[in-house]
């Protein structure tokens, strides 16, 4: 037994020291030291030369660590406020920016200041800067501005795409440009295709929300666009302006079923070829269209343009065109008509415009007069869906070989 107490007192006694040495070390760092900058001197001009200083430190034990800058005012400049470091040492490259500003030429008070985690005591050591021929131009970004301001993108032709301009003051090496919803999430713009994107003066970015891509575009809402500019040095501007998104999306439309019916297999010089067929909106946009209305009557010597209803951008229509067709022009489905009568459309009270709304269905009929044979006796006629100016939706529906008789007179 007394044994037993002896080594156990030995234990402990040895258990003490270790403790007592361990703590002892850790007692034995400061806080802070090894505080140093070099070189003391910096010019940050991007030329390559003592552009930036290193400031090192070490750290005893936990603590909260800031970094900051003096100027001969006594206004402080922060780099790093209360940062969290573990025991150990610590560097960083300061290159004279300070919330995104080259600081001006001057003699600055480095100061290095270290608060123990859960304390309340503060270790500072100061050490010299001088900042000689900064690069203080900021990259101004002049005259930020969006036209139009309310942003339609469904490919209806009117307001699909916003032109984003601006003046760069000043060449940088990066330059960013996106639309920014409340939530944060950015829609990134296309590069300026005119000007080289860094380059100092003037920038146009045209944006459409991707629909040209196919790509469903930003929900309807409020958002900002945002460019941020940044020169080689380091300094930054950020600029924005206010862009509403309404009524954006995909147009979807389809001739339902596919059923197109033609009145007749064979038609004489002279008579009219008529058609039926249904369309539908699939989409959840409106789509835009424009006459002539269903029911019109066009010869083959007549085209759209005879009715005053010439080819708009983003428009939506029902085309007839056969094989042959002598009325072409270097342009298909010369014989077009409105999806719906005026009378089932939404009109815009604004501008006038006519839309087929999502989930809507209207029955869509014409007729062309055949004046001049064609060069076959038998050609194929067929329907079309036309985007004007951005695609055929659907080509060739409905295909159908008709006779046409050329016994008759030319329908003079």
């Amino acid at each position: 037994m007394m044994m037993w107490k002896r080594l156990r007192w030995c234990m402990l006694i040895i258990l003490g020291a270790i403790g007592l040495s361990a703590c002892g070390l850790a007692l034995g760092k400061p806080l802070l030291y090894d505080v140093r900058v070099e070189p003391t001197t910096i010019t940050p001009n991007a030329d390559g030369t003592d552009d930036v200083t290193v400031i090192r430190y070490a750290i005893g034990r936990s603590a909260l660590v800031s970094i900051y800058l003096e100027d001969q005012q006594g206004q402080r400049h922060y780099w790093r406020k209360e940062k969290r470091r573990a025991p150990g040492t610590y560097e960083g490259w300061f290159s004279g920016v300070v919330n995104d500003r080259v600081l001006p030429d001057g003699t600055y008070r480095v100061v290095v200041e270290a608060r123990p985690v859960g304390g309340e005591e503060r270790v500072r050591e100061v050490r010299e800067l001088v900042i000689q021929d900064a690069d203080t131009q900021i990259p101004d970004i002049i005259n930020l501005q969006v036209v139009p301001e309310v942003f339609t993108p469904n490919r209806d032709g009117i307001n699909d795409r916003v032109r984003i301009s601006y003046w760069l003051a000043k060449e940088v090496e990066r330059i960013e440009v996106y639309v920014e919803a409340p939530d944060g999430t950015r829609y990134p713009v296309p590069e300026d295709k005119i000007s080289e994107a860094t380059a100092a003066g003037s920038h146009a970015h045209d944006y459409d929300g991707g629909v040209d891509l196919g790509a469903e575009p930003p929900p309807d809402g409020e958002y900002r666009v945002v460019v941020e500019a940044q020169d080689r040095v380091g300094n930054r501007v950020v600029k924005s302006v206010p862009l509403t998104i309404k009524g954006g999306g995909i147009p979807r439309v389809e001739i339902t079923k596919h059923d197109v019916v033609f009145n007749t297999d064979v038609v004489r010089v002279g008579e009219t070829l008529y058609f039926t067929t249904t369309v539908r909106n699939i989409g959840r946009v409106p789509v835009r269209t424009h006459g002539p209305e269903p029911g019109t009557i066009y010869t083959t010597r007549q085209n759209y343009n005879n009715f005053n209803e010439p080819i708009s951008d983003g428009a939506f229509r029902l085309g007839l065109d056969y094989q042959g067709s002598m009325n072409r022009n270097g342009v298909s489905y010369p014989y077009r008509w409105q999806l719906g009568r005026d009378d089932e459309l939404y009109t815009d009270p604004e501008t006038g415009a006519k839309y087929l709304m999502p989930g809507q269905t209207v029955t869509v009929w014409g007729g062309l007069t055949i004046l001049d044979p064609p060069p076959r006796e038998q050609p194929g006629f067929w329907i079309g869906l036309i985007h004007e100016n951005v695609e055929i939706v659907e080509d060739r529906i409905g295909y159908t070989y008709i006779f046409v008789d050329r016994g008759a007179s030319n329908g003079e």
